[in-house]
């Protein structure tokens, strides 16, 4: 009685011994479960060592690679750029044309720090007087542009902005023809040359972008000009003052076309 026993306990053993490579194997997979119960449980429920997890639309487009949405930070780039208006008004012979670059900072796609310099000029002959009014000096604006669709970085921008400006400048107002005194009939030549003047104002700018390629972007705005303080020599106001425009009574429109990079 007592061997047959042993050979019994013997056996089990000698099975036990032989499951045991396959026990990691049976420890790792869960008993599957029907489909109606793995509807029931909720997100996030654990079966075993696994994570039964409802695969919606969002988690789906994850799992295939969809690119997250990039992360914004402050200070979120540097950008620079050009503008055409001023280099197509040369190249036509226009009477005056002002060449401008900027340099802008972007903190968080929503406020872009603007710095814009550049060099107006103008050569003009008078129609109704026999004279000549040239000037050519620099000028720069600061501002700050607002990017209304900050919420749809979609490549595209609608910017509405405030602008600082300076300008001082000289000038230069000639005339073959001599100017001739009608008291006593005598005649000197008029030729006033280096005329000094200054003036700042402000500007409202309503302006879009739109991304061509990677960092290369388009843009184009339109400004409305208004004199803060205007000095100038005592022969009356400049045709044309750099950054302001021509004939400025006060208010002043202009624009920009630019090619712009980011960085």
């Amino acid at each position: 009685m007592v061997s047959r026993t042993s050979r019994y306990i013997s056996a089990l053993l000698s099975s036990a011994l032989l499951l045991l490579p396959a026990c990691p194997l049976l420890a790792s997979t869960p008993p599957a479960l029907p489909e109606e119960q793995l509807r029931t449980l909720p997100e996030g429920d654990l079966q075993g060592d696994s994570i039964v997890v409802n695969l919606d639309s969002t988690t789906v487009a994850e799992a295939l690679g969809q690119k997250a949405e990039k992360k914004v930070h402050f200070i979120n780039g540097f950008g620079v750029g050009v503008d055409f208006v001023g280099l197509v008004q040369k190249a036509i012979g226009a009477d005056w044309a002002q060449m401008e670059v900027l340099a802008r900072m972007n903190l968080k796609e929503r406020f872009f720090v603007v710095f814009e310099l550049g060099l107006g000029e103008a050569d003009h002959e008078g129609r109704d007087l026999d004279n000549h009014f040239h000037v050519r000096s620099p000028y720069f604006r600061l501002g700050c542009d607002y990017n209304i669709r900050h919420k749809h970085p979609d490549g595209n921008r609608f910017f509405v902005g405030l602008r600082y400006a300076f300008s001082a400048y000289k000038y230069d107002l000639t005339s073959p023809t001599p100017i001739t005194d009608p008291v006593w009939g005598t005649t000197q030549p008029f030729d006033l040359q280096g005329l000094s003047g200054n003036a700042h104002w402000g500007e409202l700018v309503l302006g879009v972008e739109t991304r061509l390629w990677s960092i290369i972007r388009l843009g184009w705005d339109m400004r409305f000009k208004l004199i803060i303080t205007q000095k100038s020599h005592e022969v009356g106001v400049p045709w044309y003052i750099p950054g302001l425009g021509k004939q400025p009574d006060g208010i002043a429109w202009g624009g920009t076309f630019k090619l712009l990079f980011d960085i």
